[in-house]
C-alpha cells in the first residue's frame, strides 16, 4: 500500500540557528512521502538563505502582514499543501528520531481522530523552568482526549478534511491550536496525545520571561469562560473570635447588607461561636465549624479558606466566584459590595481593593537585615504623588473558584479596585480593648 502524502508546515521567524537542524532531522525520516512548506514571518537573519542553499525542494511562502497571527500562517501553508495529513512543527523544534512522521501518522485509526500531538523534550541547555514544565506537561502515557482541548502545534498532525471544515482561528494572537481543538471536540471528534513522536524544544511552550505573552494567553483562555449571567456567586466570612461593640456583633451590619444582594446565593460563616449563630438566623446563611486542624495560627487565613471551601462547599454548591470579607474592617464605601461585583472581570482570577499608603519614609529589611528605602519624601501628603499601594483583601474581594480552590485569594493575575484610604481601618487587638 503506497504511503499517504504528508504535508509538513513549518513557521519561521529568524530561526537561522535552528532551521537547518530541524530540516536535516526531517530529511532523515524513514517515512519518505512528504512535502515541506515554510511560512516565513519576515525573517531578517539567515533563515531563508540556509533553506534555499541546503534544502532547495522546500517551498517557501512569505507571510505578508504587519501583525502576526499564527492561525493565519498555518492556514496559508495548508491551502498550498497537497497532503491528506498535515504535520505542523515549529522552526526551532527538532524531531528526536527518524520515526517522527510514522509515529504521528499511525494514530489516525479512526475518522473521529481530528489531530495528534506529540511529546516535547528540553535540551541540556534549556532553562531549568523549561525543563520542569515540559517534563510535567508531556508525560509518558498515551491518551485520547474527548473533553480536554489541550493541543500544541509545535509538534502535531491533523486530518486535512477536518481542517477544511474548521480552519485555525485567524484573529487570535496565541493558542490557535487549542481553539481549533475545542471546536473539533464540540463536533464529537477526538484528540490524541502520543509521547512517541517526540521533538526537542529549546524554550518550551511558555516563552519564559515573556510577560506580555503570558498575560495575553491568560486573557484568551478566560475571556469566554464565564459571563455575568452564568456566574454563581457565594460569600465566605471567616471569623475566629467575633468582636462585640455596644452588645452587638460588629459583623451583623455587614452581613445584613450581603443578605440583600440577590446575586449572592449563599453566605458561609466560618465560626464556632454559638451566640453569633443565634443572632444570624437566615435561610441564606450556613455556619461552618473551623475544624481543629484549621485553628493553628501558622497555617494562615488563605489555607483555612481554601481547605474549608474544598471540603465543605466546592462539590455541593459549585460556585464560579467567591466573595470573602473579614469582620475586622468595619468601614466600607456606600454600596461597596455591589460595586465590587459589578467590577468583576473574567480576564482576571481575583478582584482586590487597594488604598494608597500615605505614610512617609517607608523602609524594609533585606535578607541580610539591612534597611532599604522603599519610599521617602519630605513633601506634605496633599502634594505627594504616592506610588505605594496596600492590598486590603479583608474589606472584600472576589476570586474565581478555579483559583480559590488552589491558592485562596492569592493570584498573580489580579485586577485592583482602588478605594479611599479611610476605608483601610482595621480593628486590631488594641482597638478591641478600647471598644
Amino acid at each position: 500500500m503506497p504511503e499517504q502524502l504528508v504535508s509538513i508546515i513549518i513557521r519561521t521567524k529568524n530561526e537561522s540557528f535552528w532551521i537547518g537542524k530541524c530540516l536535516y532531522a526531517i530529511e532523515k525520516q524513514s517515512y519518505r512521502n512528504y512535502e515541506i512548506i515554510i511560512i516565513d514571518n519576515s525573517s531578517n537573519d539567515d533563515t531563508l538563505r540556509i533553506v534555499r542553499k541546503n534544502f532547495p525542494k522546500v517551498k517557501i511562502i512569505r507571510y505578508n502582514s504587519k501583525k502576526f497571527f499564527p492561525g493565519r500562517a498555518i492556514n496559508l501553508g495548508i491551502q498550498k499543501s497537497k497532503g491528506k495529513f498535515i504535520a505542523i512543527i515549529s522552526g526551532h523544534c527538532i524531531p528526536k528520531d527518524k520515526f517522527w512522521i510514522n509515529n504521528l501518522l499511525k494514530n489516525f485509526t479512526s475518522k473521529k481522530i481530528a489531530g495528534v500531538y506529540g511529546k516535547q523534550e528540553p535540551l541540556d541547555t534549556s532553562d531549568p523552568d523549561v525543563i520542569r514544565d515540559l517534563i510535567y506537561l508531556f508525560g509518558k502515557d498515551k491518551k485520547i482526549q474527548t473533553k480536554d482541548p489541550f493541543f500544541h502545534n509545535a509538534n502535531s498532525m491533523i486530518r486535512k478534511e477536518l481542517w477544511q471544515k474548521v480552519k485555525f482561528d485567524e484573529r487570535t494572537l496565541h493558542i490557535e491550536d487549542r481553539i481549533w481543538a475545542q471546536e473539533q471536540i464540540n463536533r464529537g471528534n477526538k484528540l490524541v496525545y502520543d509521547p512517541k513522536p517526540c521533538v526537542f524544544h529549546y524554550h518550551g511552550i511558555n516563552h519564559r520571561n515573556n510577560v506580555a505573552r503570558v498575560k495575553t494567553i491568560s486573557k484568551i483562555l478566560t475571556q469566554s469562560s464565564t459571563n455575568s449571567d452564568h456566574r454563581k456567586l457565594i460569600c465566605i466570612v471567616p471569623i475566629l473570635n467575633p468582636t462585640i461593640k455596644n452588645n452587638k456583633f460588629i459583623v451583623e451590619e455587614t452581613i445584613d447588607k450581603i443578605i440583600k444582594i440577590k446575586k449572592i446565593k449563599k453566605i458561609f460563616v466560618i465560626c464556632d461561636n454559638k451566640s453569633l449563630r443565634k443572632k444570624l438566623l437566615n435561610k441564606k446563611i450556613i455556619f461552618l465549624n473551623r475544624v481543629d486542624n484549621l485553628k493553628k495560627d501558622f497555617l494562615g487565613l488563605e489555607y483555612t479558606l481554601k481547605e474549608t471551601y474544598n471540603k465543605f462547599i466546592k462539590q455541593k454548591y459549585k460556585p464560579t466566584h467567591i466573595l470573602v470579607f473579614e469582620e475586622l474592617y468595619p468601614h466600607r464605601p456606600n454600596n461597596f459590595f455591589e460595586k465590587l461585583i459589578k467590577n468583576i472581570d473574567d480576564n482576571y482570577d481575583c478582584l482586590i481593593p487597594i488604598v494608597k499608603n500615605k505614610n512617609h519614609n517607608i523602609w524594609k529589611k533585606n535578607d541580610k537585615g539591612d534597611l532599604e528605602c522603599i519610599f521617602k519624601t519630605t513633601l506634605p501628603s496633599s502634594v505627594t504623588d504616592y506610588k505605594i499601594f496596600q492590598e486590603i483583601k479583608g474589606l472584600g474581594c472576589v476570586t474565581k473558584s478555579s483559583n480559590f480552590e488552589i491558592n485562596g485569594r492569592e493570584s498573580p493575575n489580579t485586577k485592583f479596585f482602588e478605594v479611599n484610604s479611610e476605608y483601610s481601618f482595621k480593628i486590631d487587638n488594641f482597638t478591641k480593648k478600647l471598644i
